[in-house]
């Protein structure tokens, strides 16, 4: 029989089975406040998936983990699950907390007071130690004000269990408080850190746990937003019918087969997860179809359903067209046989947020395109499966993405092969980095030359804006256009050419030569066309390029190098 707390008792130590209970708590807490963490993305762009990126993180830290009675044991297991199953930057950095305390319960059957104030100290040291340019007023500073609180709470008289986890929650909660005051982009924006935000619910689902407290879904909340917040205007001006939106949990979901199911019956279809959670984004006639078929598999949660016709009218108003470009689409090159890519004296694996982008990639003679990219962010098995998939044992990662580089960088830890991670946080710079790879060159001789030449390319990213904000001294109201250079948010209007325009201005052009259009999967060829000829006359001494990029939610991204 165990210490656990019952009604007339406190917890004086935990078992494995108690920690692992208290953990499956935690991500059932989690779950339910995932929307409500993506929403605290500080830009009003389309990628607040923190929320998302850490509850799937647990899901998988705990999927395959088998009941043991030994603490050391079971968060052992959780820790190699969370990492291989990590996503985004807070679900590594998540990952690296759960490893921590896996190593400070190394050789402990049971958790007490000391071993849980050690445990969460431990987490954050191993958490800083895993980043690589550690910021403050983010979730390591809340993981490390826990540990100092839990570690104070031992001081007190007769400590036991349930005081140092509830001064560890009072602790979390206060350094989320403070985060604005830490950075000034939160403090800009008047929201806390979304990744400290997501561990102090963590936490504080633990301590219901060991408090006999509920931690079980509320069925009648209103409908989560952490797919409305991923999937928010991403269609065409000529959509119709209706988006539907699909969050389903279940236990060894068919996810290629769903996914196949999905591309035959629908159209815009976005589907990204693993066997245990999926996210399902599709537009069709018949949406009770969608919701009859997935089902079957599992729970659905977060079921929200938009009418295109009425939403497209209400985002849209007013956006005339400029005739046809004579321009044509840069054609990418036919895919490369696999044996092609396999002549690399290097091998290749880059992430590619859309169709057109993994096209491109492919006839760069990349050996494995991983799908991902805003909202998207693969794991860190899926990382390793990719390279693990080709047959060179030296291989460059291209993760295209700020929020994936973390992960490769995990996954080149794990895997056996000798691999380095180019740091291209935009799609464009992956790509100009492979115009510099040398197919029969040394490993150390390709990073170099790769990395020298990303350097020189400039990215401007347009979108639609999901909310209000005022970020950096911009003023952004949602539904205006918005842009990005380089990743910061830079220019918001009405008037989507004037947004361009805005943009291109402090591209600093002048030092460059060739400007490449990649449009969205929200935008027609037709329209990009005309973009790119209303370019041409503005600027007749670039070469302009335009090719189908594919991404789901940037109607444009712009390089200029």
């Amino acid at each position: 029989m165990n210490e656990r707390a019952t009604v007339s008792t406190r917890p004086v130590s935990w078992t494995g089975t108690d920690l692992l209970d208290a953990l499956n708590a935690a991500e059932q807490w989690l779950q339910q406040h995932v929307s409500t963490i993506n929403a605290l993305n500080v830009f009003p762009v389309p990628d607040g998936d923190t929320g998302t990126n850490m509850h799937m993180t647990l899901v998988a830290a705990l999927r395959d983990v088998l009941p043991h009675g030994s603490c050391a044991q079971v968060s052992e297991q959780v820790y190699r699950g969370a990492l291989m199953g990590a996503r985004g930057n807070s679900g590594v950095i998540l990952s690296q907390i759960l490893r921590g305390m896996a190593q400070a319960l190394a050789g402990h059957e049971r958790c007490g007071p000391p071993e849980l104030a050690n445990a969460l100290v431990q987490a954050s040291t191993t958490a800083y130690r895993g980043a690589s340019e550690p910021r403050e007023g983010t979730i390591l500073t809340v993981i490390r004000e826990t540990g100092v609180a839990a570690e104070a709470a031992l001081e007190t008289a007769d400590a036991d269990l349930l005081t140092v986890l509830s001064a560890a929650v009072v602790g979390a909660r206060v350094a989320v408080e403070q985060t604005p005051t830490l950075l000034k982009v939160l403090h800009d924006a008047g929201v806390v850190d979304a990744g400290g935000q997501g561990l102090y619910v963590i936490l504080e689902g633990m301590l219901r746990w060991a408090q006999g407290e509920n931690v079980s879904p509320v069925h009648d909340q209103s409908p989560a937003q952490d797919l409305g917040v991923a999937f928010k205007d991403i269609h065409a001006e000529d959509d119709f019918g209706y988006c539907t939106n699909i969050l389903l949990r279940g236990e060894h979901l068919p996810f290629e087969e769903i996914r196949r199911h999905m591309n035959a019956v629908g159209t815009s279809v976005v589907v990204v997860g693993d066997a245990a959670l999926i996210r399902i984004h599709i537009h069709t006639l018949r949406p009770g179809d969608i919701l009859n078929y997935a089902v079957q598999f599992g729970e659905l949660l977060n079921i929200e359903i938009t009418n295109m016709n009425r939403q497209r009218a209400a985002l849209h108003q007013g956006n005339g067209q400029n005739a046809r470009s004579e321009m044509r689409d840069a054609v990418p090159t036919p895919p490369v046989d696999a044996d092609d890519a396999a002549q690399n004296a290097i091998g290749l694996v880059a992430v590619a947020p859309g169709s057109g982008f993994a096209a491109i990639f492919r006839s760069l003679r990349v050996g494995a395109v991983v799908p991902g990219g805003q909202t998207m962010n693969p794991s860190t098995q899926e990382l390793v499966e990719a390279i693990e998939s080709l047959p060179q044992d030296e291989i460059i990662i291209l993760p295209n993405n700020s929020n994936i580089i973390m992960a490769a960088q995990q996954a080149a830890e794990v895997t056996g092969k000798q691999v380095r991670v180019l740091a291209c946080k935009t799609v464009p710079q992956g790509i100009t980095a492979m115009m510099a790879f040398g197919y029969q060159r040394d490993l150390e001789t390709n990073f170099t030359a790769m990395q020298r030449e990303m350097e020189r390319v400039v990215t401007a990213e347009i979108t639609t804006a999901v909310r209000d904000a005022q970020i950096d001294g911009v003023a952004v109201r949602g539904g205006q256009t918005i842009a990005l250079l380089n990743g910061d948010l830079v220019v918001a209007g009405d008037d989507r050419d004037q947004v361009i325009n805005d943009i291109l201005a402090r591209m600093g052009l002048e030092a460059l030569d060739i400007l490449t259009v990649y449009y969205g999967q929200r935008i027609s060829a037709e329209h990009a066309h005309d973009l790119a000829a209303r370019l041409s006359r503005q600027y007749p001494e670039y070469e302009i390029e335009v090719r189908s990029g594919g991404q789901p939610f940037y109607d444009y991204i712009i390089s200029a190098e």
